[in-house]
């Protein structure tokens, strides 16, 4: 980072084409600097039929971000030794078969655990998971779910099965809902008011709708259209912790701000720094743990280990993570740089987003 000026005028630039050219409605944008906001932005609608205004309180699907907030629980718990990293399935799922002692919490944060990982298990999921059942009731069937790759073998990105089972695990440990513990040991401690796996308040009515751009024409979709969230749709006994959550581009920023300064913010503590390393941490169960080329697992985060070879402008150490409609997030201490992104958008990849890719580069390269 040379010239902040720069930087803005083009991120502002690009976010205005992707206006112009309907690719998007709306979007909004923080970027810190050693801990300072240096862009903080808006563009655009959040619903088009309503001309709802896009700003930094509006609410979004977050979708596969909710998964650092599932890991940094995770975390926190592990500090306050109601769970260790290296707990088996079965101590908290007793009526698993044998072959599932073979998994870890480790794994299931790393990516590595065999489970929903490949088409196998994804199948399963999909086979035995029922709308309306609890989180519960859900899990416990999960004990049957074939091995997509043996347990540390290998590494895919879990979109759904890992994180489930993790959240689950984390309901057993604490006694608590997701829901009620991510609130007590992140949400409210960060000031994070709109962050939560329900719409409360007047939340629904800031809620960005989805849409996909189609030759150059902006088409509502109903989040039941996609199939993992129609299935994990939160509620009061379903808390999902692979993609459940809602929040606003302001409170995320705020869990964003909190990774880049080590897990503290405005001298609140969420999870230690040795903690935080060791998200950041990679290979930690099998060589094999790449996202693709230069990209690879920690503990929840994806890090950008050698950025260059995976053809992505960012500086190496980067972690981070994206959502299923084009939310992202990343952090670099070296560098000073940390970013938070929304979009409401269901043609975007996700982690491999095109938007987010430029964001970085704009960010990076300025």
């Amino acid at each position: 980072m040379k010239n902040i000026h720069d930087m803005t005028e083009k991120l502002n630039a690009y976010f205005l084409g992707l206006l112009d050219s309907n690719r998007i409605p709306g979007c909004g944008l923080k970027v810190r600097k050693d801990g300072e906001l240096i862009y903080s932005e808006c563009f655009g609608l959040a619903d088009l039929d309503s001309h709802l205004t896009m700003d930094d309180r509006t609410v979004f699907h977050m979708a596969s971000l909710t998964k650092l907030a599932t890991a940094v629980t995770a975390m926190r718990l592990g500090e306050e030794s109601a769970l260790s990293l290296d707990d088996d399935l079965l101590k908290f799922f007793p009526s698993y078969p044998d072959d599932k002692k073979a998994i870890t919490v480790r794994h299931l944060l790393n990516h590595c655990s065999g489970l929903g990982q490949g088409a196998k298990g994804n199948a399963y999921f999909d086979e035995n998971s029922l709308p309306g059942e609890s989180l519960a009731e859900r899990i416990e069937k999960m004990g049957n779910m074939p091995f997509d790759f043996k347990p540390g073998e290998s590494a895919a990105y879990s979109p759904v099965v890992g994180f489930e089972i993790l959240g689950r695990i984390l309901e057993i440990a604490s006694g608590k809902r997701l829901e009620d513990l991510m609130q007590e040991l992140i949400f409210r401690p960060l000031g994070m008011a709109d962050t939560s796996f329900y719409l409360h308040g007047d939340m629904a009515s800031r809620l960005a709708s989805i849409y996909n751009s189609v030759e150059g024409t902006l088409v509502k979709l109903d989040v039941d259209s996609f199939p993992v969230f129609s299935l994990t749709k939160s509620s009061e006994h379903y808390n999902s912790g692979s993609g459940g959550l809602f929040s606003t581009l302001y409170d995320y920023d705020r869990f964003t701000h909190m990774l880049f300064n080590g897990g503290e913010l405005d001298g609140t503590r969420i999870i230690t720094e040795d903690s935080l390393k060791l998200m950041r941490t990679t290979h930690q169960l099998t060589a094999a743990n790449a996202y693709m080329s230069g990209l690879a697992w920690g503990l929840g985060f994806l890090v950008f280990e050698d950025p260059a070879a995976a053809h992505i402008a960012v500086a190496p150490g980067t972690f981070g993570w994206s959502g299923a409609f084009g939310t992202h997030l990343f952090v670099n201490t070296e560098t000073g740089l940390c970013a938070t992104y929304m979009v409401s958008m269901g043609d975007l990849g996700g982690g491999a987003s095109p938007i987010s890719r430029e964001i970085e580069r704009i960010v990076f390269c300025s």
